[in-house]
């Protein structure tokens, strides 16, 4: 029998969920919350103890409700790019910059494989002798404990996710055990984005967030992304899924691919454009902008001496009327031709319609110039001021102009990822979902390498990548 949940009771489940993991208000499935109540139901409980639950968060109701809402789709070596990144290049250039030990964070790490993987990439790629260590943190205690047992069954291990790194070692049953390098270097805890994290876990070289932002709120986004800044180490690399930034976030730099979605904290903050120096005078002389000051007691309005000391030039003053325009004579000795000759007394003008001077046909007015069309408005710049109305929280009028830029430009495919993201981060999955596919056929048929021109120049491949990896995901749902 399905219960009929009490609205009140969703609405508060619902406010549970987006204050302590931000997610959206829609991370919660209304049938994921009819098992819960029925389960609670069946143990002789009472709708409005179960409500009453809800107030308490450290209630085991209030934490069944926080894990219904969780993805925990996670496999060893889950973008076997970002591991090739960290072994490649990651590591050799922090050990070149003096690094003398190495720690990793999976944040958001489910069961345990996105961490592991992580520490047998740090293990096998790092010089011998240099210290490793790996913290695996989540919200759900449950899912901590798996990883913590650290034994794993076939969906963990899939073709998409190459065994790179030694990791394991078979049981029966087709199950598989950490090696006990691996695991003696990893450590579990329960960890909240949504509050900095330094203070308690330190700094890390490398930070792994993956298909775990996708679910925020936009606020709850920009707060998870400036903690894990907090705990990223100068010099360190954070990797982000494929559709949870579209640019890097404040204080960090793009490096490799853009879809690769890897941001490196340099290990002295870049500076804007510094104005450049004032070229010295060729006479040797202060530059003319630097005031030079008068000499003692030189009265306000007197000019001081010349500096190559022969006397001022000072201006004469013209005598009164000398102000009036003067014509140049004549080179030929005639009078000149703007001059009017008077007639003699008597005579009338032969046309008494004013003439060109030159045609001899009647003079005609000058026609106003017409103002230029206005210029036509870049999609950039437009996507621009959308991104401005995100960033101060105007959702509404956000979406208004992403919406009149895609039927402006329907071709522009940076506006219709935004504006699917978008969608996706209001719970408008099925809006979003036909904006992705635009996103996928249009950059499918780009050279991969070609630059879409956009708030950020980015290869095709970029957006084609993002449309599946949000494609993907949303089948693998």
């Amino acid at each position: 029998m399905t219960v009929v949940v009490d609205p009140l009771l969703f609405a508060r489940a619902r406010q549970l969920v987006c204050e302590r993991t931000g997610f959206r208000e829609d991370a919660i499935a209304p049938e994921s919350l009819d098992r819960l109540v029925r389960a609670e139901l069946a143990r002789g409980r009472l709708l409005p103890d179960l409500i009453a639950d809800l107030e308490r968060p450290d209630t085991e109701f209030a934490h069944s409700v926080i894990r219904a809402s969780l993805i925990g789709e996670t496999y060893f070596f889950r973008h076997p790019e970002h591991f090739r990144f960290i072994a490649r290049e990651g590591i050799p250039r922090l050990v070149r910059t003096g690094a003398t030990r190495l720690r990793g964070w999976s944040a958001g790490c489910s069961t345990g494989e996105e961490a592991y993987s992580l520490a047998a990439c740090m293990l096998a790629s790092a010089p011998t002798g240099v210290p490793i260590e790996v913290v695996g943190t989540d919200l759900n205690e449950g899912s901590l404990a798996i990883a913590r047992r650290a034994i794993y069954g076939a969906w963990s291990r899939r073709d998409s996710g190459p065994h790179l790194f030694p990791l394991y070692r078979p049981l029966e049953d087709k199950q598989v055990i950490i090696f006990d390098g691996v695991r003696n270097i990893t450590t579990f805890m329960v960890a909240n984005l949504m509050t900095p994290q330094d203070g308690l876990i330190g700094q890390f070289h490398f930070i792994l967030c993956r298909n775990v932002l996708t679910y925020f709120t936009q606020t709850a986004r920009e707060v998870a992304i400036h903690n894990l800044f907090r705990s990223l180490a100068p010099g360190g690399y954070l990797l982000l899924g494929t559709v949870e930034v579209d640019r890097p976030p404040e204080g960090m730099v793009r490096v490799g691919p853009p879809e690769l979605q890897a941001f490196h904290r340099p290990l002295v903050p870049e500076l804007g454009p510094q104005p450049l120096p004032r070229a010295p005078s060729r006479t040797g002389l202060p530059s003319i902008s630097t005031p030079v000051p008068l000499p003692p007691g030189t009265l306000p309005g007197q000019r001081p001496p010349s500096r190559t000391g022969m006397p001022s030039i000072t201006p004469v003053p013209l005598q009164a009327g000398a102000l009036q325009a003067q014509r140049p004579p004549s080179r030929t000795g005639s009078p000149s031709i703007s001059t009017p000759v008077p007639l003699p007394p008597g005579a009338q003008p032969a046309f008494p319609q004013a003439r060109s001077s030159f045609t001899g046909l009647p003079a005609v007015a000058p026609a106003a110039p017409r103002p230029p069309p206005p210029p036509q408005r870049l999609p950039s710049k437009l996507h621009l001021e959308a991104l401005e109305r995100i960033e101060q929280g105007d959702m509404v009028q956000a979406t208004s102009m992403l919406e009149d830029l895609v039927k402006q430009y329907p071709d522009y495919i940076p506006g219709l990822l935004e504006l699917a993201l978008l969608r996706e981060r209001s719970g408008s999955r099925s809006e979003a979902y036909p904006l992705m596919r635009a996103v996928h056929a249009r950059a499918a048929v780009l050279p991969p390498d070609q630059i879409v021109e956009g708030p950020e120049s980015l290869p095709a491949r970029f957006y084609k990548a993002s449309a599946d990896a949000y494609l993907n995901l949303g089948a693998a749902e």
